[in-house]
């Protein structure tokens, strides 16, 4: 597996490669110090994987990223933990978002292979930033278009996922046992074609704004 490494910082990138040539089935690293750098990196080196900043000079993360995530798979990696950044990123093709603090050679390693598996990954701290997101109140709107794919029970429990509720709360509001809510939300993850909570909350929250 071939990895390209874009951070604008360099004791950052050479971190990033240290703990990817502990990682096995890693053969190549390559680096680039900003959007622009990444895209013609990515023509020659041919990624399979892109572990992408947000922030940086000339061109950021977020305008790289469209072209990028043709090429590969793209995690974000990044200090930048704001909800609505991590909303944008995943809205634009990446497939793991991990915010720097909570990393090691393992989480990066499983991150690496999720996504290459077809996965998505939200590391720790960013998935409670969505569902804080989801959970701002908001103007009242007509019913989610998803609803349409999914049971009347399966839309009521995903909609009170994305206002933050945990399937405890829910299942005390919809007078449910709490597997059945974790049932129901699985349920819903197959027909939507997510894989976790997160996912399905951006999805969901996503469609809202549509």
């Amino acid at each position: 597996m071939k990895v390209l490494v874009v951070d604008d910082n360099t004791i950052v990138r050479m971190g990033l490669r240290r703990v990817l040539e502990n990682i096995r089935d890693v053969q190549e690293v390559a680096e680039a110090a900003d959007g622009v750098e990444a895209i013609e990196a990515a023509r020659s080196f041919e990624p399979d994987v892109v572990l992408l900043d947000v922030r940086m000079p000339r061109m950021g993360g977020l305008e790289a990223l469209p072209s990028l995530a043709v090429q590969a798979s793209v995690i974000m990696m990044t200090s930048d933990d704001n909800a609505e950044t991590i909303a944008s990123a995943m809205q634009g093709g990446a497939k793991g978002y991990l915010v720097h603090g909570h990393l090691g050679a393992d989480e990066v390693a499983a991150a690496i292979a999720a996504c290459r598996g077809g996965g998505t990954v939200l590391g720790p701290g960013v998935a409670e930033n969505v569902t804080l997101q989801a959970a701002t109140p908001e103007t009242e709107r007509g019913p989610n278009p998803l609803a349409a794919q999914l049971t009347e029970r399966e839309a009521e429990v995903l909609e009170a996922a994305a206002r933050g509720m945990s399937n405890k709360d829910i299942a005390e509001e919809q007078f449910l046992s709490a597997r059945t809510v974790k049932n129901y939300m699985n349920s819903a993850y197959v027909k939507l074609g997510v894989h976790s909570r997160a996912e399905a909350i951006l999805l969901w929250k996503e469609a809202e704004g549509s």
